[in-house]
């Protein structure tokens, strides 16, 4: 199985429509066969089921999936099996409200399967990061990670990827916990993912903060942070990120768990917001 991952934040819906021609651009270019994103809303929803016909995405009433993320595949290579949100500690507050890890596993014609996962983790901006200093990025990436471990057996691909707003403790977290980061693994040093200027038009300190991870009998083959405009707009302020995929030695698998036999819990005193 080789696959062409995509994770975008697409920016809820600022600067909409304005951007809409640029994200319509980018998705015709690059036709990702998987592509999860952030930040998403009804009407963004709306113009990449439009723009990418012969994908699916998940079908799911939780608000979660229309307002914060959602992941497509490529119907001719993938099918679903199952998927879910866990609870990671996220959702602290009314912007981050909707914001889960959101996961969803596909298999190929040959019953092989992966799991493809995403979250949003919180802007640095919290009120407890201001005014109790605690950096509430740690906890949910240990949380990111024990919720895969429970999801996916160690010999099932497993790809983890989204905004997770910083880039030192959740490289940290999650290389401990056996995932491998894109860039790392393939020995880039990636440009900023954050922010795409001029679309973004205040001044500040450019971040990689974007990011793919994946576990398993899966390898990288390349890695790219894209930067991509139509005239002087581009999709997002942020950069996707895209990566293919190779997997290694698979045999089709029985899925571990279901949405339901997952309650990822934060560790007691961690994420209490």
């Amino acid at each position: 199985m080789r696959l062409v991952v995509m994770t975008h934040n697409i920016w809820a819906d600022n600067r909409w429509p304005e951007r809409q021609p640029a994200l319509q651009a980018l998705l015709r270019t690059r036709r990702p066969d998987v592509y999860a994103v952030q930040e998403l809303r009804p009407a963004t929803r709306a113009v990449i089921d439009a723009e990418l016909p012969s994908h699916r995405r998940v079908e799911d009433d939780e608000r979660g999936w229309s307002h914060e993320s959602s992941i497509w595949w490529d119907a001719g290579q993938l099918t679903e099996v199952q998927h879910g949100a866990c609870d990671i500690g996220i959702g602290v507050d009314e912007i981050h409200r909707d914001r889960r890890l959101f996961w969803v596993r596909l298999a190929d014609s040959d019953g092989v399967t992966i799991v493809i996962s995403t979250a949003h983790f919180c802007f640095p901006g919290t009120q407890r990061e201001l005014v109790e200093h605690v950096n509430p990025r740690i906890a949910q990436s240990e949380a990111a990670a024990a919720a895969l471990a429970e999801l996916a057996a160690p010999d099932e691909p497993v790809l983890f990827m989204g905004d997770l707003n910083e880039s030192w403790h959740v490289l940290r977290v999650l290389h401990a916990a056996g995932l491998q980061d894109s860039y790392t693994a393939l020995g880039v040093t990636p440009p900023p993912t954050w922010p795409t200027v001029p679309t973004w038009g205040e001044p500040t300190a450019p971040w990689v903060i974007d990011f793919q991870f994946h576990r398993g009998p899966v390898r990288p083959l390349t890695t790219e942070v894209v930067d991509f405009f139509a005239g002087d707009i581009a999709p997002s302020d942020h950069r996707p990120v895209v990566t293919t995929y190779e997997t290694t030695a698979l045999q089709a698998l029985q899925p571990r768990a279901s949405a339901e036999d997952i309650a990822v819990v934060p560790t007691p005193g961690r994420l209490r917001f």
